[in-house]
């Protein structure tokens, strides 16, 4: 199916959207959907490669398994990375990203892939929240809930993608976390940090400016540090949300990549915006930052 930008404006009421028709039947959608079919297709596909275990680690509220890539074996000298993607399932510029990261990490040809696998298990949940995504929600599961308000204490009756997933995080450590997001109003791609929270450091300090600055050079400036969310102040970060509680719990690097919905105002594209095709290219190009800071997560 072809996806393409179509005129639209807003006068405060009416929403108009111009489109010639070529068929009887068209979809419209905020940004790209991403099908439980598409979903489906990039679990097993990722499945043949000798590095990679796919398992689930629950059922949510409505019967759906949660899956989870595994890339690599760990090993004591091995770094724990988990990144995750669409607890808020209508921001699917996440599983696009998610598909340019994993068809890079999974590039039996590429050093830097190599490089990584040598020196880190990387957990993966593309979707965490196919509840939400099957019944067309745009930020909360099965039971009405904003998973990333949960992470402080979630549960099996609101909040089982969290539980599910922080359990197994508990299990494995976690050295890095990255959560993937869309943000409806900066037209930017950005990361929100951890500082607000209590035993932030000046080593992940550290640890965060080298990440954002590699990632900068990796995507050519499409990942860019001027605009984004304002820093907390100290002592005062959100502990329900996911990077700032794993940030927290872990002492870890955790951070919260946020891309656009409709377009990278730095680098604007008239004709898509912010496409599928773009959100895919800045995974791919996460692999630089996280060498970047792989030596010094510990």
């Amino acid at each position: 199916m072809a996806w393409r930008r179509v005129p639209t404006s807003y006068d405060g009421q009416t929403l108009t959207i111009e489109a010639e028709l070529f068929v009887n039947s068209i979809y419209v959608a905020y940004f790209a959907p991403y099908s439980s079919e598409r979903h489906q297709m990039l679990i097993t596909g990722a499945m043949p490669h000798e590095a990679v275990s796919v398992s689930v680690l629950g059922q949510t509220l409505d019967g759906r398994d949660l899956d989870l890539i595994q890339i690599g074996e760990p090993a004591p000298e091995k770094r724990a990375i988990w990144v995750t993607a669409r607890q808020h399932p209508g921001e699917t510029m996440a599983e696009r990203w998610m598909e340019g990261f994993l068809e890079r990490m999974l590039d039996p040809i590429s050093a830097m892939s190599k490089d990584l696998l040598a020196r880190a298990v990387f957990y993966v949940v593309p979707n965490m929240n196919p509840d939400g995504s099957a019944r067309g929600h745009l930020r909360t599961n099965a039971a009405g809930v904003n998973l990333n308000r949960e992470w402080h204490e979630p549960s099996l009756e609101s909040s089982p993608e969290v539980y599910f997933v922080l359990n197994k995080m508990i299990e494995t450590g976690c050295d890095l976390a990255l959560d993937v997001h869309g943000d409806e109003a900066l037209p930017y791609n950005f990361i929100a940090g951890t500082e607000g929270i209590p035993s932030w450091s000046d080593r992940l300090e550290d640890l965060l400016e080298r990440f954002k600055s590699s990632y900068m050079k990796s995507s050519n400036g499409v990942f860019q540090t001027q605009y984004g969310y304002p820093r907390n102040s100290p002592g005062k970060a959100n502990l329900t949300i996911s990077s700032n509680a794993l940030a927290e719990r872990f002492e870890c690097l955790a951070m919260t990549l946020e891309m656009p919905f409709k377009d990278d105002a730095n680098h604007p594209d008239k004709q898509f915006g912010w496409s599928p095709e773009r959100a895919k290219q800045l995974g791919a190009d996460a692999r630089s930052p996280l060498l970047a800071v792989m030596p010094s997560l510990r």
